[in-house]
């Protein structure tokens, strides 16, 4: 991988609180990445650290080999899409995305060309002429992401750039990202809270915790190697069963020993995905991990349902059912049944 932004040791400090603790990051030429973390983990202070509205206490900003660590935003090869989007109501969509052409003073056949190649790559050719009222939120979102791609930046940052959209559109328009960082070659850098919207658009995703790096790494090496139990249970749904960590699994009080490949002792938690936990009406035959207990809830998905069964140590177990599937009695004993390849022992 050829990275086009470094980020090493960055320090952010405001008075007391360290809002950015020595985090260090490459990012690839053409890559989509996430920085991805709950509110306050300091993934947005990092954002506006590469962007130049922050200025960090320590470490080095590198953007194509250049270090910018100290140039102002304007002079840096990024563009920073907000998440308002900031659009003028006054003006037409195109004369919106020119905007930015026309205070760098570009010959006007120049900036009619550049706009009209990016409209079309955002599927907004035939919106032209409308201001942004006249717009859906899904086009004014567009025209906002045109507006940053227009100016050619090395690198876009976006900072939460669907959190406004509804859930539909959203999903939509994951995809249109996806697609326009593709087709133009641009880096994508973008800040979320959302674990599915990091997992369906990210090439790598940067976990973040109180300021520090947690993981990094594809969504699939996040998603079934988590290397933290806060990894595990921030990406996607997890269950949790503590115990004692052997060489052999995790021995559980009230459950006995629940195998998995692992190299701890000490204080361990067993984690297991509700996707690879089966719900069977007897204790299987074939050597697979299985805890007994009684059916407390039953949630009904569409796709799937969440069936959550209280154990025998009085832990939470939750499993998935297809649709189609018959749901289990309220208060009927179940047994949850997964295969030891399927646990991740992890530090408690």
């Amino acid at each position: 991988m050829t990275p086009v932004v470094q980020m090493r040791n960055i320090v952010k400090r405001y008075g007391s609180v360290t809002a950015i603790d020595n985090v260090s990051l490459d990012v690839g030429d053409n890559e989509f990445f996430a920085l991805l973390g709950p509110s306050g983990c300091g993934k947005t202070t990092l954002l506006r650290t590469l962007a130049g509205f922050e200025a960090p206490q320590g470490g080095q900003v590198i953007v194509g080999g250049q270090d910018v660590t100290r140039l102002r935003p304007a002079k840096r090869p990024l563009n920073l899409m907000f998440q308002s989007y900031a659009l003028f109501p006054h003006m037409s969509v195109a004369r919106n995305v020119a905007y930015g052409l026309e205070m760098e003073r570009l010959p006007k056949p120049e900036i009619d060309s550049r706009v009209a190649e990016v409209l079309e790559a955002a599927q907004l050719g035939g919106f032209a002429n409308r201001r942004p009222d006249q717009l859906s939120g899904g086009q004014r979102q567009r025209v906002a992401l045109a507006r940053a791609l227009v100016k050619r930046p090395r690198v876009l940052l976006l900072d939460e750039p669907l959190s406004a959209l509804d859930k539909k559109l959203r999903q939509d328009m994951q995809l249109e990202l996806k697609r326009l960082q593709a087709e133009m070659g641009i880096t994508f850098l973008i800040v979320t809270h959302d674990q599915e919207e990091a997992l369906v658009m990210a090439d790598r995703i940067a976990v973040l915790k109180d300021g520090k790096l947690a993981q990094v790494g594809s969504p699939g090496e996040l998603y079934e190697h988590p290397a933290s139990r806060f990894v595990a249970g921030f990406i996607g749904e997890m269950n949790f069963v503590e115990g004692t960590a052997t060489a052999q699994g995790v021995e559980v009080p009230g459950l006995g020993l629940l195998r998995g490949a692992s190299t701890l002792t000490g204080p361990a938690v067993l984690a297991v995905r509700p996707e690879r936990v089966d719900l069977l009406t007897a204790t299987p035959g074939d050597g697979r991990n299985a805890v007994t207990g009684t059916v407390e809830q039953v949630a009904y998905h569409g796709a799937d349902m969440g069936v959550h069964v209280r154990l025998t140590n009085g832990a939470v177990m939750r499993a998935l059912l297809r649709a189609g599937q018959d749901a289990p009695a309220i208060g009927a004993p179940a047994t949850c049944a997964w295969a030891a390849e399927h646990s991740r022992i992890l530090p408690e």
